[in-house]
């Protein structure tokens, strides 16, 4: 595995050998080249505690004791090397992914903990996060946020892109605007970074049962892209927001959705139990999560 201590900021691809996997590796590479930085593909090992072998230590003899917990130590010993050479051998098929694509500046690298910690003890090298929604924890169910996504999210500062389908490319991005912080960061990003090229269309809209308001809104929206080169469409819809604009979505074909990020307080409400949080659940595309 390389080294990563000498990188100055990187796409980073966090993979884990779930169903998105090559996904994360193929969104990861089209970023990377639109930015010219180093690929990363990260594998966490993170060595839990639960054994599947019932502990039976309060009904035994003392001296059963040292043999069941020696068994449970050889438990977890094989547990972690599988997990560490499975994830050696993820991390080996999908470097071979991205070079065979033409693309040679990546790196792999494996590294004990939780994700989490891992990207925090990282963030001065993250341009840019990348994992699969479904993929993170292994226990919650496909539609859930757990508890380990909701800490990136919250904590990282770091453009994120949730993927939660197979790789198609990025031809059409849609940010929600709300002329609220968050979306003014998140269009601001979406028409100044080269993230996600230049021949990218960019829509926004705004969904809002005012009318005037949503003028001005939009108004507000065109005056922050800076750049008249862009191809920019502005949508402007009335209706439930949610339903609204995953019909936005899917008549666009869009294939990523920009949202802005939110505070950083710790609490849950803060963010998650929110209007996002459905958001997230009911899109159908992968979601770049802008800071």
């Amino acid at each position: 595995m390389q080294d990563i201590k000498n990188i100055e900021q990187a796409v980073f691809a966090c993979v884990d050998g779930s169903k998105y996997s090559e996904a994360v590796c193929d969104y990861a590479l089209h970023i990377a080249k639109e930015l010219n930085l180093t690929l990363v593909l990260l594998n966490t090992i993170e060595h839990p505690n639960a054994s599947s072998v019932t502990n039976l230590s309060g009904n035994i003899a003392l001296g059963e004791r040292d043999d069941l917990l020696q068994e449970l130590s050889l438990e977890d010993a094989h547990k972690n090397r599988d997990r560490i050479n499975n994830g050696k051998d993820l991390l080996k098929e999908l470097r071979e992914r991205v070079t065979s694509k033409g693309y040679t500046d990546v790196i792999i690298s494996q590294r004990h903990g939780t994700l989490y910690e891992n990207l925090k003890e990282l963030e001065n090298k993250l341009r840019v996060v990348i994992f699969g929604f479904s993929g993170m924890g292994h226990m919650q169910k496909e539609d859930e946020i757990g508890s380990c996504v909701e800490n990136i999210i919250r904590d990282i500062d770091t453009p994120i892109i949730l993927v939660n389908r197979e790789y198609s490319p990025i031809r059409n991005v849609m940010v929600a605007f709300n002329g609220k912080s968050g979306s003014i960061k998140a269009l601001e990003e979406l028409s100044s970074s080269p993230m996600l090229g230049h021949k990218t269309k960019r829509y926004v809209v705004n969904i809002n049962s005012n009318q005037n308001s949503s003028n001005e809104l939009i108004a507000h929206a065109k005056e922050l892209i800076k750049d008249e080169s862009l191809n920019c469409e502005f949508i402007q819809k009335s209706g439930e927001p949610l339903e609204t604009l995953l019909t936005c979505i899917d008549k666009n074909s869009i294939d990523m959705l920009a949202i802005g990020s939110y505070s950083h307080g710790k609490l849950r409400t803060a963010f998650f139990g929110s209007f996002t949080t459905k958001l997230i659940k009911n899109v159908k595309i992968p979601i770049i999560i802008l800071k």
